[in-house]
């Protein structure tokens, strides 16, 4: 079966950026090393001027020069979108599985596609803050009506969350299969040994992210009590008026020699600062499947997170972790000091959330399922071809 990926890909396979990457990469790794899979993964970039093609871990990455087109207008009849459609002819695969938003404006092509719904600009772009929130009161419905049209079209989608086909259920006839991202399956190896009272978060410094809000916790828990706890945020400060926010908060809460921010880190370092986490914390405002949930629940690390969005369908209330309303923040540094101070509830809450994220997000298990789904499309594909004969 020949298949191929139209989606962001790392130049280096081993450091993913962001959360479709990290799905895509994943997934990927997980089918090259299935036998009877030929993959093929197509990207734009927008520094390359011409067509580059490599091999690596079993996959056959092709690098296309990207278009300088706003992009809502590439994707839709833009150079990028008719150089999209001319290149994966040229491939000639059995079957396309887009995982970028490409996907939505591609319309007919010469073999059967699957879109994989990874989540909505139309709904990230009010709730981002600075230079990405900007005019969000044009970007935002511009995004809503290409997701719109786009949704329409498709014949095969996969939703990595029943809050994503809630979403969408409405506005397409599309086959929908559910299938959870893949993360890396370095995680389910994590050996946790917690550093007592460490919290870790990874995000972006930015409002969607809620890191102010997790500070405003944090400095409740350790006024609050005699918790000796530190925080460890990973991400990067995309958003400086932001971030001097969050800095305002700390000096004014005086925990500065409490919290620690690590920056941007590679997948193995969050694995590392994950083996050493009591608790994760993710109260975010808009997210789909965060793939840092998924991670911190395959090291066995319990989460406290939002209760909004895509996030009550990863976690399993008082089981697998904790829901919280992200502007509660007396209810998030409660659930934080409950779990800090109770070693069998966290024991048992991490081993659960373990268990559940090997069923759901390992990548061998994704892959599988994922395969079922093209050999379900091909059947119908060859189906229809007979019934027109």
């Amino acid at each position: 079966m020949k298949v191929v990926f139209f989606s962001r890909f790392p130049g280096n396979i081993n450091e993913p950026c962001g959360g479709v990457e990290s799905a895509t990469v994943n997934l990927a790794k997980a089918l090259s090393r299935m036998s009877d899979v030929d993959l093929h993964v197509v990207t734009f970039e927008k520094d390359i001027k011409q067509v580059e093609v490599i091999n690596e871990e079993n996959i056959t990455i092709h690098r296309l020069p990207g278009s300088r087109t706003f992009q809502i207008i590439d994707i839709l009849a833009g150079p990028g979108h008719f150089y999209l459609k001319k290149y994966l002819k040229h491939l000639d695969p059995d079957i396309i599985h887009f995982h970028e938003t490409y996907g939505l404006g591609v319309g007919k092509l010469n073999a059967p596609y699957v879109f994989t719904v990874h989540g909505f600009d139309s709904e990230n772009i009010p709730v981002e803050s600075g230079r990405l929130g900007r005019f969000s009161w044009l970007r935002s419905p511009l995004w809503k009506l290409v997701e719109f049209e786009g949704l329409k079209r498709q014949k095969h989608i996969i939703s990595i969350t029943p809050y994503v086909k809630k979403h969408i259920k409405t506005l397409t006839h599309a086959n929908i299969y559910d299938i959870d991202n893949a993360i890396s399956s370095i995680f389910f190896d994590t050996p946790h040994k917690p550093i007592k009272g460490r919290i870790f978060s990874v995000g972006w410094i930015s409002h969607r992210k809620n890191t102010l809000g997790i500070i405003k916790a944090f400095s409740r828990l350790m006024g609050a009590s005699s918790i000796d706890a530190s925080l460890y945020i990973a991400g990067e400060r995309k958003n400086p008026e932001y971030a001097k926010k969050v800095d305002k908060e700390i000096k004014k809460s005086n925990i500065e020699n409490k919290i620690r921010f690590l920056g941007k880190l590679s997948q193995e370092e969050i694995r590392e600062e994950l083996s050493c986490a009591d608790i994760f914390v993710l109260p975010s405002y808009q997210e789909n499947a965060p793939m840092a949930i998924a991670e911190a629940m395959a090291a066995g690390v319990p989460v406290v997170t939002s209760n909004r969005c895509g996030m009550p369908y990863m976690i399993d209330e008082g089981k697998t972790g904790f829901l919280v309303d992200p502007d509660d923040i007396e209810a998030l540094a409660d659930r934080m000091r409950i779990l800090l101070t109770d070693v069998e509830l966290r024991s048992k809450i991490g081993e659960a959330a373990r268990h559940l994220a090997k069923e759901r997000f390992h990548p061998d298990s994704v892959a599988q399922k994922t395969k079922k789904v093209y050999e379900e499309i091909l059947k119908k594909a060859d189906e229809s071809i007979n019934c027109k004969r």
